[in-house]
């Protein structure tokens, strides 16, 4: 008779993840963005769609420091954020192995914690391989950690739960609740990093300002 006990995961990893609570967010690195959007939005039923054009990543990637651009796409069902991501150059990061490998579909499965520094040590103490670090100018830090099924080729990630962050979930959540279906993208082309209070601004108006069919 199996005496373990079934109240807790038996894994350090496992037990390092359940505190983290609910998955947030799936990621998926894509080969063309607006053709996977196209196929989420009538194939899937997910939308609406925020794509966001522009983006440079300011991140350690592997220990040496590097600047990834990408273009993303965010939607969400429920409260479970969907995000599509394309590298747009050669920087090392998280994405361009899968780029090379051809191994497009699911890359992250993410976390929001307001404990970002604590929690990243307790995975790592936990044995997860701390593999990115993104901080970004205007507040915000993101972490990739290798995922603990060795075979898989995808990662941990750790949102920092700062007021941006709730406001875009927040924001997105409720246009998902609204969105009749036929809504088009709305499609955001910016020089990032964010690194003046006015181009946030701007990029926040637009994205708070969108109309959902």
């Amino acid at each position: 008779m199996d005496t373990q006990s079934t109240s807790e995961p038996a894994t350090p990893s496992a037990q390092a993840l359940a505190r983290l609570g609910k998955v947030r967010q799936l990621g998926y690195v894509v080969e063309d963005l607006d053709a996977a959007v196209e196929a989420w939005q009538d194939k899937l039923g997910v939308g609406p769609w925020t794509i966001m054009r522009g983006i440079t990543l300011l991140c350690e990637f592997e220990g040496e420091a590097s600047e990834p651009q990408i273009n993303i796409a965010l939607a969400y069902r429920g409260d479970l954020q969907i995000e599509l991501i394309q590298q747009r150059n050669d920087a090392a990061s998280p994405y361009l192995k899968h780029v090379r490998s051809g191994w497009y579909g699911l890359h992250h499965t993410a976390f929001i914690t307001e404990r970002i520094d604590e929690d990243t040590q307790a995975l790592q103490d936990a044995g997860l391989k701390l593999k990115c670090d993104i901080r970004m100018p205007m507040g915000g830090r993101y972490v990739y950690l290798c995922s603990p099924i060795e075979s898989e080729h995808s990662y941990i990630e750790l949102l920092e739960a700062t007021g941006m962050m709730k406001q875009l979930f927040a924001t997105g959540m409720q246009a998902a609740q609204n969105w009749q279906g036929d809504a088009r993208p709305l499609d955001i082309h910016l020089a990032w990093p964010l690194k003046t209070a006015a181009s946030f601004s701007r990029f926040w108006a637009r994205l708070r300002g969108r109309k959902v069919s």
